[in-house]
């Protein structure tokens, strides 16, 4: 995640590298300027290959059952060449798509299989990363627990994780947490990663950052934090806001989420997302999460499926909460995850993603709830979102689930010119398909 992302590709290079096979890791042995690394697996090229091999990290297993869930298939090839304009500019879906770095998407109306394409080595039985999309999975998670009497998002924090009791993360709501006002001092910075400073300590800890050193300790004879869950009591307020205010996209708010989900249910988190979602979802394939220093799983962004199975999720959102004939996630969580209260939404216009002079402006944006991006919540329509260029786009007035994996030049999507015309697609197709 160091600044030389290789920012500046003309169409013709983003097309080159993702429609023929990337350079990293093309030998073997893979030869020294192909060889991915913990210091360059954020970058392109290297992304390519790294954002479906998280093996790079540790991991823990999240494995399947049961019978799978079809997808059946009415396909449209057409989609892929739907017009539309951006800013000015023409576009075909699939330009966008290629644009943004885009390894597979597919699209879902009805519940059947419209359009899917992949580029590059990218398929349909590969694993990619979810990024900070996993949050959503969260979120969704934490609605199983609330629904079951186990957790009240209005009580503190601290209640729950009494290790975080009488810190400023132990004081505030699950409510503040679950929708980032939790007004820490932290900025999430993808370049600048300055020696001390809290949110590289955090990435250091979470592993997107080689932490070589911490990797070393021995618990049983430093106390240094090692993973993220140590680390999460040393996180302050931000001086200049208070809590319930301000929208502000804070990662650390997931991993105490995660751990509260942890803790009331008595299992790991990967374990419960096992237990209550992967094996009831009837997906094709085991995922697994990126794990922490310490081998925590990574709340905040370390999920890893195929697409098809990230669609799946979508499909399970998109029912309010049902698929396979399971009811997954609550109804009523489901529901109330994409409505929105004139305080939710006044959070949202203070954050600079409603500033038209910020370079991360959101012109869909109208509120973020229970770790879900709300673009409308009269027609429900939401996304989850990941680094990179994840999306897993739902819209329940014209039942449509687009799910897209990337392996973009640069980590934010909201300051990534060429995101916004792939955002802008996910409209254009919902408004062709009849």
């Amino acid at each position: 995640m160091k600044k030389s992302f290789f920012c500046i590709f003309s169409l013709l290079m983003f097309s080159t590298v993702v429609n023929s096979d990337p350079v990293a890791m093309d030998t073997v042995p893979a030869k020294p300027e192909s060889q991915v690394t913990l210091m360059n697996w954020s970058e392109q090229p290297y992304n390519h290959w790294s954002f479906r091999n998280v093996g790079v990290s540790p991991s823990l297993m999240v494995p399947r059952a049961g019978k799978i869930t079809p997808l059946p298939e009415a396909l449209n090839p057409e989609v892929a060449d739907f017009k539309f304009e951006y800013q000015g500019k023409p576009y075909t879906v699939r330009s966008a798509m290629i644009e943004d770095s885009t390894d597979g998407y597919i699209v879902i109306k009805d519940g059947k299989i419209i359009h899917e394409e992949y580029f590059g080595k990218f398929g349909e039985h590969d694993h990619h990363l979810w990024a900070s999309c996993t949050k959503s999975l969260v979120g969704l998670s934490m609605g199983i627990l609330v629904n079951q009497g186990k957790v009240n998002v209005e009580d503190r924090v601290e209640s729950y994780l009494p290790e975080l009791k009488g810190t400023y993360f132990g004081r505030r709501t699950i409510r503040e947490v679950i929708n980032m006002v939790s007004a820490l001092d932290y900025t999430e910075d993808y370049e600048n990663f300055l020696p001390g400073a809290v949110s590289t300590e955090y990435f250091r800890r979470l592993g997107f950052v080689p932490a070589f050193d911490l990797m070393a300790i021995d618990p049983t004879q430093d106390k240094t934090p090692r993973g993220i869950l140590e680390y999460i009591p040393r996180f302050k307020k931000n001086p200049e806001l208070e809590p319930s205010v301000k929208y502000e996209y804070h990662s650390p708010n997931v991993d105490v989420a995660g751990w509260i989900i942890a803790r009331v249910s008595g299992k790991p988190l990967n374990t419960f997302i096992t237990e209550n979602v992967w094996t009831k979802l009837g997906v094709e394939h085991d995922a697994f999460f990126m794990a922490d220093v310490a081998f925590n799983p990574i709340a905040t962004g370390g999920f890893n499926t195929t697409l098809r199975d990230f669609a799946r999720v979508g499909l399970t959102v998109l029912n309010d909460g049902k698929l396979n004939g399971h009811q997954i996630f609550p109804a009523n969580w489901v529901k109330d995850s994409f409505s929105l209260t004139d305080s939710e939404r006044q959070h949202m216009k203070r954050s600079a993603y409603k500033d038209s002079n910020s370079p991360v402006y959101d012109e869909w944006l109208e509120g973020y709830k229970n770790y879900l991006w709300v673009h409308d919540a009269e027609k429900g329509i939401a996304t989850f979102r990941g680094v990179f260029g994840q999306n897993l786009y739902i819209n329940k007035d014209k039942n449509v689930v687009i799910a897209t994996f990337s392996s973009a030049a640069s980590a934010s999507n909201a300051a990534r010119v060429t995101n916004k015309p792939r955002m802008a697609a996910f409209e254009a197709i919902s408004n062709h398909l009849k």
